[in-house]
């Protein structure tokens, strides 16, 4: 199991907004953080766009950290981001993963850097976190959402999808989980029935939700072993979650289709 701790647990509290902060690299680079945006400017000599925006709602997470060089006394605050852009050679729109990332030096206390950097990380997780009901569509209506720090279960067949989900789950969502810093617990089945069993006897309060990684075939035994237990009235109400990691992938489409 894997815990991650919020940079914001060891810091300061964060400045109220519109935050104002100053970045120094080869431009300097002026930035405002509002409750719904994060706009840096840059200040260059050479010709090209000097404004950038960084919608809230496109934003899972960020954290504060040392750099690697000891003998640097500056941190960083590194701001993750997932807008909508359009595909290579192709007329559809997808998310996309953008880094934004900043170096603090306003003193030559490391550890004053440092906690300077997480307040600034600590404003922009707040402020994402107001924007989140409208990056997940929520409306007024409807289920109650799962919302973060939230503890997750996934369960990962490494034999589906051809042996390649959990090398999918290694390349791409374990990293999307870092920077959003949601604390989960991995489960590699290890035979058929694995998560029927798993689920029809865990203590499900330690989690807020359960993630299936594979085919169609793993979703099924999780609800089976869900609606097996006593309290079957209560566990069914878990959020479940599906990513793709089998060969056809009809459920986790349909699914995704139909919740447009």
């Amino acid at each position: 199991m894997e815990q991650l701790e919020s940079p914001a647990a060891r810091s300061a509290p964060a400045p109220s907004l519109p935050f104002r902060f100053q970045s120094l690299g080869r431009d300097c680079e002026l930035g405002n953080l509002t409750e719904s945006a994060l706009t840096i400017k840059r200040i260059s000599s050479s010709p090209g766009r000097t404004k950038v925006v960084f919608d809230l709602t496109d934003c899972v997470g960020c954290r504060a950290y040392r750099g690697p060089d000891s003998s640097d006394v500056g941190a960083y605050f590194t701001a993750y981001f997932y807008p909508f852009k359009r595909r290579w050679m192709s007329a559809g729109v997808a998310r996309q993963r953008v880094e934004q990332c900043f170096r603090v030096a306003l003193v030559q206390d490391p550890l004053a850097n440092l906690q300077e950097a997480e307040r600034w990380a600590h404003a922009i997780r707040d402020a994402s976190a107001v924007q989140a009901p409208r990056r997940d569509g929520e409306c007024g209506s409807g289920p109650p959402k799962v919302r973060p720090p939230c503890r997750v279960m996934i369960l990962v067949n490494p034999h589906s999808g051809r042996g390649q989900a959990l090398q999918l789950f290694t390349g791409h969502i374990q990293g999307m989980l870092t920077e959003a810093a949601v604390p989960y617990t991995l489960v590699l089945t290890e035979h058929k029935n694995h998560a029927r069993e798993l689920v029809r006897k865990a203590d499900l309060t330690k989690w807020d939700a359960l993630v299936i990684m594979s085919g169609d075939g793993l979703l099924f035994e999780v609800i089976n072993g869900l609606m097996e237990r006593e309290d079957w009235q209560e566990a069914i109400q878990t959020p479940l979650g599906i990513l793709p990691g089998g060969s056809g992938n009809a459920l986790a489409a349909s699914i995704h289709h139909y919740s447009q």
